[in-house]
């Protein structure tokens, strides 16, 4: 099933609309200090792993790396695995829409996250970290909501689903407060965001939570 999810994601055209301009091509993560490392999220659910960037948690314990050079971020490869925040902060929203993928049995649930600490990325700053194609959600937020959820690193978001018909998440992360997706401007391309999260490679399989099970839910 995984060998077919990733073959299938290397066909996906991509998760939002191409952006105009060429991305820079001598951009660097800085690295981030690692924060004091909690177990458990406020509700008592285990947190998801520590990544090789040891600022950051995973975000789909148990996915596969698939991502493509022309997508506007990076897809994992899973069927219907527990999603977790990479980093905290603040959910700009949590809920139905905001991806090109709707149809048929896409799953079109997605999350934006405003980050505490922003991460620098050469001159500019990553700023919000943005999920989509899941299938269930951990808060319901609308966009504009007076009161937001705050999420803490490793925190549980949702579970993922499909998109374009395939088993993944994708995950974007936004530069300098631009959301639109609609400049590469502001966009990490897909082999940047593996830079970001400790410098993996695609068909790498992100560690499963300490207790040994592959986290899942329908």
């Amino acid at each position: 099933m995984i060998a077919r999810s990733l073959a299938a994601l290397a066909l996906v055209i991509g998760c939002m609309p191409a952006a105009a301009a060429t991305p820079p091509s001598d951009a660097g993560a800085v690295a981030v200090p690692a924060a004091p490392v909690p177990t458990t999220a406020d509700a008592g659910r285990p947190l998801s792993p520590a990544l090789r960037n040891p600022a950051l948690r995973s975000p789909m314990p148990g996915g596969i790396f698939g991502g493509y050079q022309g997508d506007t971020g990076l897809d994992i490869a899973g069927d219907h695995l527990e999603v977790f925040a990479v980093a905290s902060g603040t959910l700009d929203y949590s809920e139905r829409g905001h991806t090109l993928w709707t149809r048929g049995k896409d799953t079109p649930l997605s999350v934006r996250i405003a980050l505490d600490e922003p991460i620098a990325w050469g001159n500019q700053r990553i700023t919000h970290m943005y999920y989509t194609h899941l299938s269930k959600l951990e808060h319901e937020q609308p966009e504009g909501a007076h009161v937001r959820k705050h999420v803490v690193a490793g925190e549980r978001i949702g579970v993922s689903g499909l998109g374009n018909g395939v088993p993944h998440l994708h995950l974007g992360l936004l530069l300098d407060g631009e959301v639109e997706q609609d400049s590469w401007t502001y966009i990490l391309r897909e082999g940047d965001v593996r830079k970001v999260l400790g410098g993996y490679k695609n068909g790498e399989r992100l560690a499963l939570i300490s207790d040994g099970t592959k986290p899942r839910s329908r």
